[in-house]
């Protein structure tokens, strides 16, 4: 077999195979396969020989639909509320589509749906395109927010010790899990619903704004008004806190936004320009 099909060769075209979302005889038979192994040489049992109870086929077709399988249950786990939406028969079927250009590569398997939204966004004639792509957007966003690195929140107390007169120059450190959405749907209403066991339709536009972040070893999800979307967006690109409080000007709850995104942890330290104040050590 070695003098036949070099190894290297042997596992690309194995891989392959497995990964075909086809069954495994038509899978040996793709034109990518045949460029790798000649269907002669797989037929004349050149590199998996078969035995008395299953032919070679049979053999491959125990890890074909394994594998895919896998792969499905894992993108389930990641993006439930969109299967919801699609129906678990056009969902495997999208799932096998994106594999293709967007195979599995890294150990972790979290990583396998990162493109999953923009993969969505492609299919043109998928109903509801635009709403799953937002949907797919925010389960994503929670599978990276629980995959963030390591942090310790700022004590609330390092507030307190900021003088008042330097207040309007404070930056604040966004915790690394933090991420700021913002959606042409009412995403969160209807993921929370399906969550809930109580599954709505597809529901109408109306713009939403979202922050999704890791507390406490868990993932949560903070619906904001747009002004305190606009704020906290400027606090964590970086912005001096007085430059970001004049983006909700004129609205009076900003001083309880800013209490309220210190005491979720969303911030871990407090700079000044030209030096910083204490910041936690990460637990990384």
């Amino acid at each position: 077999m070695s003098a036949r099909v070099d190894l290297r060769t042997l596992q690309r075209w194995m891989s392959f195979v497995v990964q075909h979302p086809a069954t495994a005889d038509i899978a040996v038979a793709n034109r990518r396969a045949t460029a790798l192994v000649p269907k002669r040489t797989f037929d004349a049992r050149g590199v998996v020989l078969g035995n008395e109870r299953m032919t070679p086929a049979d053999q491959l077709q125990v890890y074909n639909g394994a594998y895919l399988a896998r792969l499905v249950e894992v993108m389930q786990g990641d993006f439930g509320a969109v299967q919801h939406v699609t129906g678990p028969q056009l969902f495997e079927r999208l799932v096998a589509r994106y594999l293709t250009p967007h195979p599995s590569r890294h150990p972790n398997l979290n990583q396998l749906g990162r493109q999953f939204a923009a993969f969505l966004s492609r299919q043109r004639t998928l109903a509801h395109r635009s709403f799953l792509v937002e949907l797919a957007t925010l389960e994503r966003a929670m599978s990276e927010a629980f995959d963030a690195p390591e942090f310790e929140p700022m004590d609330p107390g390092e507030l307190a010790r900021v003088p008042a007169e330097r207040w309007h120059a404070a930056r604040f450190v966004a915790n690394p899990s933090v991420e700021l959405l913002s959606f042409r749907y009412p995403i969160d209403e209807f993921f929370q619903a399906w969550k809930d066991g109580e599954p709505r339709a597809v529901p109408r536009r109306r713009a939403s704004w979202l922050c999704v972040y890791r507390r406490d070893d868990r993932v949560w999800r903070q619906r904001l008004q747009k002004p305190a979307h606009a704020v906290l967006a400027a606090l964590c690109a970086g912005r001096p806190l007085g430059e970001a409080l004049e983006l909700a000007a004129g609205a009076g709850e900003v001083g309880e936004w800013f209490q309220g995104f210190a005491r979720d942890g969303l911030f871990t330290a407090v700079q000044f320009r030209g030096g910083r104040r204490a910041r936690p050590r990460s637990r990384s």
